[in-house]
């Protein structure tokens, strides 16, 4: 996720440093450099859409440009739980996300590679992202567009596919090797 939205960020300010690496670090370390860098992404994120909207608001969201990002993250939530049933995956049970009734824990764990297509499209289509009906074309077009996986360009939905294939693989045969995550290439971030 921190990688992807790196790659975004880059796009609009191509000054920025290179991501550091990440050392092998406890969990709790990684997501306290999780919420750091979330800070700095959107702050840089509302600036360059030019909203005096400075902060994320996740639930019951007022501003247009909140209201547009969590429709899209509805459209890959649903993408994800469906891919995750579809091969055999019980999408209540997550790794990161704690287990929570009626929440697709496994999902939302999934998701966070890809949330940057949501935020790619927003950007690109911040003129149309105050009318649901063109919210909704522009998300459906967006899971429909080609991005880049694996060295080739696949549809987005394509990609959720191989991805949750590639996570079920991984987990059956224990082995971490075979999971092939979501990486926003630089010719995607491009807006």
């Amino acid at each position: 996720k921190v990688a992807n939205q790196h790659a975004l960020v880059r796009a609009l300010e191509p000054s920025l440093a290179p991501l550091p690496k990440l050392a092998s670090n406890s969990f709790n370390r990684i997501l306290r450099l999780e919420a750091k860098w979330a800070r700095f992404f959107w702050a840089k994120y509302f600036r360059a859409a030019a909203q005096d909207l400075f902060t994320r608001e996740r639930r019951k969201a007022q501003g247009p440009l909140n209201v547009a990002l969590n429709y899209g993250y509805g459209f890959l939530y649903h993408a994800i739980e469906w891919q995750c049933i579809a091969s055999g995956l019980e999408p209540g049970i997550g790794i990161i996300h704690k287990l929570r009734r009626s929440r697709p824990s496994l999902a939302c764990d999934l998701i966070e590679p890809f949330r940057c297509c949501v935020e790619l499209y927003v950007m690109r289509h911040l003129d149309e992202m105050h009318d649901v009906k063109f919210m909704a074309g522009r998300f459906a077009e967006m899971m429909e567009d080609h991005w880049t996986y694996a060295d080739h360009r696949f549809r987005l939905r394509t990609i959720i596919r191989l991805v949750v294939e590639s996570f079920a693989r991984a987990l059956l045969s224990q082995n971490t090797a075979l999971f092939r995550p979501f990486s926003l290439h630089a010719r995607d971030a491009c807006l």
